[in-house]
């Protein structure tokens, strides 16, 4: 009996010890476990905030590269090593980071906190690196003029963590856009409101840099639609036309609904360079683009090694010419310098003589209109087309039109403002000189007629297909002014002043690009939109106006200040409103360009 207790116990005592070997073990493995798992949480947090520094430092480079971007003219292909215009990101832009400290050295180990190869090269379309002498080479877009160019920026982040350290490689694309406007069906600078009744396709593409109100089923987008503010299904605080209407989603491509896009700055002047209060009368809105300069300020539109003519119309043009207080008027050429060269009938080379001879013929001053959305009787000065053609269509002295002149004119009244009222009427411009036309103003400018059309085209019996005479080759023409209105064929001046049912139109058809301003929706009063951004003061109940072309704002209007939706002012046309593919191509004379410069790609290493 006593064996069988010794030997029961001897057997009891091993399997606890086997017991607590086990348990011994598991301890071991957890604890090694959990150590592990902490060591592995750190290095993930820590490798978190080793992206979040080479983020941040990203963002800091495109903050410079944007600032040297635009200024740097032609852009060269640069690296941010050596004399470079993009300075490293400092303590104090990461003051949270302990010991932060940044190079441009090649990637190496170290034990202390570093931003290492923090860095920005140009690519060429392919994504290779491109020498620092290189002139880079840009992809081009749906237009010749449509370029972006690449950029790649780098940012090594090197974080101590638990044994060792953790290394972030991060890479971000860079890109500076050139857009010609004149790509758009529709381009806003400002709120974009489309509101039409009956239905209203949009065939080319649509941007506002601003806020898209769109809230009809009648409206059809057939193509992108982009906006640099953000996108309602409503209408704009101000706008009392709509009024209890509710809103609709309208029609878009599938799957293609209308997205944020970053704004296109018109001729690479983002809106902080614009200041009202300031003493300098050159920097007031992107409206300077149709304003003379004032010679004795300052003009971050004047001209620049990027542009050597400057933005503004009034230095593109090859001609100017001036109406003064008195309906005085000067025919010059312009310089490219705010300035011009006065032309006449006796002086200058023959080419100036023949400019002056085809401009001098086609001027007569001092006619007026009546303007009802204006309330207001409108002086006018008359640029007649035809009179700068010969029967053939084509330009009446080769010589003035190929050597002295480049497609742009610009004509203004000087006395014009928000109470003298001023404006510029184009007649009988159905023919246009090979090469095209644009006509800019300060003024408002009253567009008469068919125009761009070669003649009376199939068009204005309703067929948006030819929307111009079969044997005439279409034009790149644009009209840029305070405001654009357009009369129809039936537009006769002394019947202005009566009533609207004395003014009825009939089938007109307009080939150009209109760059003008608008009054925005404020106060009770709607904007009119963008279906009623070429204004008009005729009875077009039963006509239809064809238009082809691409329409843009950039500005408030500054003389044509009266607001939309007064009586007896118009009926709205049948509307056959179609993008202009012609512009992707062949833009009209002069240049216009936006800018966007776009954070891309992100990856990490």
């Amino acid at each position: 009996m006593r064996r069988k207790t010794t030997h029961a116990a001897g057997s009891t005592l091993v399997v606890v010890m086997l017991v607590l070997m086990i348990l011994t073990v598991i301890v071991g493995i957890a604890a090694n476990f959990t150590t592990l798992v902490g060591r592995n949480v750190d290095r993930t947090n820590t490798l978190e905030q080793a992206v979040a520094i080479a983020d941040g430092c990203i963002d800091w480079n495109f903050a410079y590269w944007r600032a040297w971007a635009k200024s740097t003219v032609p852009i060269t292909s640069k690296l941010t090593g050596g004399a470079s215009p993009i300075p490293l990101p400092t303590t104090a832009a990461f003051p949270n980071v302990s010991g932060f400290t940044a190079t441009r050295a090649n990637y190496t180990t170290g034990s202390s906190t570093m931003v290492q190869q923090c860095k920005v090269i140009a690519v060429d379309p392919e994504w290779n690196a491109m020498p620092a002498s290189a002139t880079p080479t840009p992809q081009v877009g749906q237009s010749a003029t449509d370029l972006t160019y690449n950029y790649i920026a780098t940012a090594y982040v090197t974080l101590p963590a638990v044994r060792g350290k953790v290394v972030a490689k991060v890479q971000r694309v860079f890109q500076k856009q050139q857009k010609s406007p004149w790509s758009y069906a529709i381009f806003y600078n400002d709120p974009l409101e489309i509101h039409p009744g009956p239905t209203f396709h949009v065939t080319g593409w649509v941007h506002t840099n601003s806020d898209l109100y769109t809230a009809h089923a009648s409206l059809w987008f057939e193509d992108k639609v982009s906006y640099g503010g953000s996108w309602n299904i409503g209408y704009m605080t101000g706008d009392g036309a709509h009024t209890g209407q509710a809103p609709l989603s309208p029609h878009y491509l599938s799957n293609s609904p209308p997205t944020f896009e970053s704004q296109h700055d018109p001729f690479d002047v983002d809106d902080s360079v614009f200041s009202t209060t300031d003493p300098n009368p050159n920097n007031d809105s992107y409206h300077e683009l149709i304003d003379p300069p004032d010679l004795g300020y300052s003009d971050p539109l004047g001209p620049s090694i990027q542009h050597p003519k400057g933005e503004r119309y009034y230095d593109q043009a090859g001609v100017i010419i001036t109406v003064d207080a008195t309906n005085n008027v000067t025919i010059g050429q312009g310089n490219g310098n705010g300035s011009y060269t006065t032309l006449s009938a006796t002086s200058g080379t023959t080419a100036q003589k023949a400019l002056f001879n085809m401009f001098d013929g086609a001027l007569t001053a001092n006619g007026s209109i009546q303007d009802n959305r204006e309330a207001a009787t409108v002086r006018t000065v008359t640029l007649d087309v035809s009179r700068l053609t010969n029967t053939s269509g084509t330009a009446t002295n080769g010589v003035a039109w190929k050597q002295s002149f480049n497609g742009v004119v610009y004509i203004y009244d000087s006395s014009g403002s928000s109470t003298a009222k001023r404006g510029v009427k184009i007649v009988n411009g159905s023919t246009i000189p090979a090469g095209g036309i644009t006509i800019a103003s300060q003024n408002p400018v009253y567009l008469q007629g068919d125009f761009n059309t070669g003649a009376n085209p199939a068009s204005n019996s309703g067929d948006p297909t030819t929307p111009q005479a079969a044997t005439y080759s279409r034009q790149s023409c644009s009209i840029l002014a305070d405001a654009v209105n357009i009369l129809s064929n039936a537009w006769v001046d002394s019947t202005s002043t009566s009533s609207l049912s004395s003014r009825d139109a009939t089938n007109t058809t307009v080939n150009a690009a209109i760059v003008a301003g608008n009054v925005p929706s404020s106060g009770g009063n709607y904007s009119g939109g963008a279906e009623n951004f070429p204004r008009f003061l005729e009875d077009w109940s039963s006509a239809t106006l064809t238009y082809y072309g691409s329409m843009i704002q950039l500005y408030s209007s500054n003389q044509s200040t009266g607001v939309w939706g007064k009586a007896n002012v118009y009926s709205p046309p049948t509307r056959q409103w179609y993008f202009d593919n012609n512009f992707k191509t062949t833009p009209p004379p002069g240049t216009l360009m936006t800018y966007s410069y776009v954070k891309g790609k992100w990856s990490l290493l």
